[in-house]
């Protein structure tokens, strides 16, 4: 005969809590014979029946715990609505209780699956997982994904326009009167909305969702956000004085980045094989898009990575800090703000130098579509968004053949023109 199964505590949500994850339910005794078990997986939680059946026993499932949702006595069970249905009739009459529901499909686990499959290799696998972690997993990714509406997620995406931005964890300041802080906030908690729908409509399309499960994410709208700010872009003088401030390694990454319109990161993940000094040209890989951009580059771009990659192994990382380490993401923050501070700048930082790229690119060749294919942006649309005011101005030119009207006033005070140099 099989030995009962150990008892254990599994009446309230605290007790359950300090249960460990594994393969085997937590059981205990309703009645001899019928045994009500709490299995505790990694990505969810069931109550299960265990009844005694002949010579041998039952498993089903009958319902979820009430861990992260209130029960509501049909799918959603706490401990005595799961006794009750324990014992109710013996397993082989009871129906089965749904299976996406019962296995306790949370937004979390939802999200779990898009990063992990779907997302996969892509450069934006950890910006979702840290966006994630940041705005969803402690609060509404808990919730069972039958258990939302389009309402609970409208309040969450409002919600997160309250919340102070974060740097490593610690709030910064937040200004909720600022008009420009609040833009800010809200494009944040569009593109975190985007990353949910994008999670939920994968699993709707690979059959993860219940066959009768409304789309009701796709009710909730983005936030109207009006016309995007401009993008910070270096001048001439303003290149010079950042360049000289910034100690020797930071220079060299500086200058790749003005020269090839490349990311940080797309940077920090070059090696020595990427130039090619016959056809003076660098491939990078783009870790936003997951293609491969091949960038032509000016015979004072294919002088600097000729000497950077010149003699050393192709697998080598081409930049190097000032130590021979490899740059991490981290290792370029502080040199570069301090850099920006000694040259006396606003509002830059190391992704103003792909701005600046595209600007000097624009100015060169006046050809809007170039400027997309060098950046590597899948359209032109967000590269005129940012560059408009660079392109041949129709209407300027227009207003400047209009006659003289006679209306202009004698003065003679005139405005001082600041000296050059």
């Amino acid at each position: 005969m099989a030995r009962n199964p150990r008892d254990h505590r599994l009446e309230t949500r605290g007790a359950r809590s300090k249960l460990k994850a594994r393969k085997e339910p937590y059981w205990r005794q309703i009645v001899p014979g019928t045994f009500l078990g709490y299995y505790k997986g990694l990505r969810g939680a069931a109550w299960i029946v265990r009844q005694r059946d002949g010579d041998g026993y039952r498993h089903q499932r009958v319902g979820i715990p009430d861990d992260h949702a209130d029960a509501d006595g049909q799918v959603v069970l706490s401990y005595a609505q799961a006794t009750k249905a324990a014992t109710s009739n013996r397993l082989k009459e009871r129906n089965h209780a749904p299976r996406h529901y019962g296995d306790g499909l949370t937004l979390n686990s939802i999200m779990q699956t898009y990063v992990d499959e779907h997302l996969a290799g892509k450069g934006s696998q950890e910006i979702t997982r840290q966006q994630w972690a940041r705005h969803i997993k402690d609060g509404i990714g808990a919730k069972l994904v039958t258990a939302l509406d389009s309402d609970a997620l409208r309040k969450w995406h409002r919600g997160m326009i309250a919340k102070a931005p974060t740097v490593r964890g610690k709030a910064q300041p937040f200004d909720a009167t600022d008009p420009d802080q609040v833009r800010a906030r809200k494009a944040t908690a569009n593109r975190v909305l985007s990353m949910v729908k994008a999670a939920l409509n994968r699993a709707w399309k690979d059959d993860l969702l219940p066959s009768d499960l409304p789309t009701y994410w796709m009710k909730v709208d983005p936030f109207a956000l009006g016309e995007e700010p401009e993008p910070r872009m270096l001048e001439q003088d303003e290149i010079t004085r950042l360049l000289n401030a910034a100690p020797a390694d930071l220079r060299t990454l500086l200058q790749g980045a003005l020269m090839t319109g490349a990311r940080r990161g797309e940077l920090l993940d070059l090696r020595c094989r990427a130039f090619d000094p016959d056809t003076r040209t660098l491939r990078i890989y783009q870790g936003k898009t997951g293609k491969t951009l091949t960038q032509p580059l000016t015979p004072e771009g294919a002088a600097l990575f000729d000497t950077l990659t010149a003699g050393r192994e192709p697998a080598d990382h081409m930049f190097k800090r000032a130590d021979g380490r490899a740059w991490s993401k981290d290792d370029v923050t502080k040199p570069m703000a301090a850099a920006v501070e000694v040259a006396k700048l606003d509002d830059v930082s190391f992704k103003t130098t792909r701005a600046t790229y595209g600007k000097l690119l624009l100015i060169a060749t006046r050809d809007l579509e170039l400027v997309a294919k060098a950046l590597g942006h899948s359209d032109s649309r967000i590269t005129r968004k940012h560059y408009a005011r660079y392109l041949p101005n129709e209407v300027a030119a227009g207003v400047a053949k209009l006659p003289a009207l006679g209306i202009a006033r004698d003065s003679k005070v005139s405005r001082l023109r600041r000296k050059a140099g």
